[in-house]
C-alpha cells in the first residue's frame, strides 16, 4: 500500500510564523517571501480536499496537524497495525517553510501541517494522478509494510521513526513566554 501526502508539510507553522513574528522576519528576509509565506494560508482549508480524498474510498487517512507528518505518520502505522517504509526527500515541504522553521530553529517535520493530508492507498500513483487533476498536489512518499518497522529514508541512510514528540512551536512559544 502507497503512502501520499497533500500539498506541503509544515504549512500551518510557517503561516503562523509570517503572520505573529512578521516584523522579525521582515529583518531576516525580503518581503516578498515573508508575503508568499503567509499567503500559504489560502491552502491550509481542507473541505475541499477532504471530500477528493474521501471520494477515492482510501484505505487510511490522517490529516496532518500538530506535531507534522511525523506524527501523522506514526499516528496511521499505528491505525492500520503496521510498518512503513518514507523516503525524507519526496515528502513536499515549501521553501518559505524550509527557511522559517531554520530561522526559529525549528524541524519542518515536527511542526504544525494543517491543510495537508496523509494518505495509504493501494494504487497511491493513480490516487496522486487523479487529485493533482482536481489541483490538489500530491505525491507518494513511500508505501506501508507488514511488521513494525518505521523507516526513514535520506539519500540511502536508513533511520527509524521516532515516537511522536512536542509540536516544534512549542519552542518558539517557550522563547515568548507562551505555553
Amino acid at each position: 500500500m502507497d503512502l501520499i501526502v497533500t500539498k506541503w508539510i509544515g504549512m500551518e507553522a510557517a503561516v503562523m510564523l509570517a503572520h505573529d513574528r512578521k516584523e522579525e522576519l521582515l529583518q531576516r528576509f525580503p518581503a516578498a517571501f515573508v508575503h508568499a509565506a503567509a499567503g500559504m494560508q489560502r491552502s491550509i482549508s481542507i473541505p475541499e480536499d477532504a471530500r477528493a480524498v474521501s471520494r477515492f474510498q482510501p484505505d487510511g487517512v490522517c490529516p496532518l496537524g500538530e506535531g507534522g507528518i511525523f506524527t501523522a505518520l506514526w499516528n496511521l502505522a499505528e491505525q492500520m497495525e503496521s510498518g512503513l517504509e518514507v523516503d525524507l526527500r519526496k515528502i513536499p515541504v515549501r521553501q518559505e517553510t524550509i527557511e522559517i522553521c531554520e530561522y526559529f530553529d525549528i524541524n519542518p517535520y515536527n511542526v504544525l501541517s494543517g491543510g495537508s493530508f496523509l494518505i495509504a492507498a493501494r494504487d497511491g500513483a493513480a490516487l496522486a494522478e487523479e487529485l493533482s487533476h482536481q489541483d490538489i498536489p500530491t505525491v507518494v512518499i513511500g508505501r506501508m509494510t507488514k511488521g513494525n518497522d518505521r523507516i526513514l529514508w535520506n539519500a540511502g541512510n536508513k533511520r527509524f521513526l521516532d515516537r511522536p514528540q512536542r509540536d516544534e512551536m512549542y519552542k518558539v512559544n517557550r522563547r515568548e513566554g507562551i505555553e
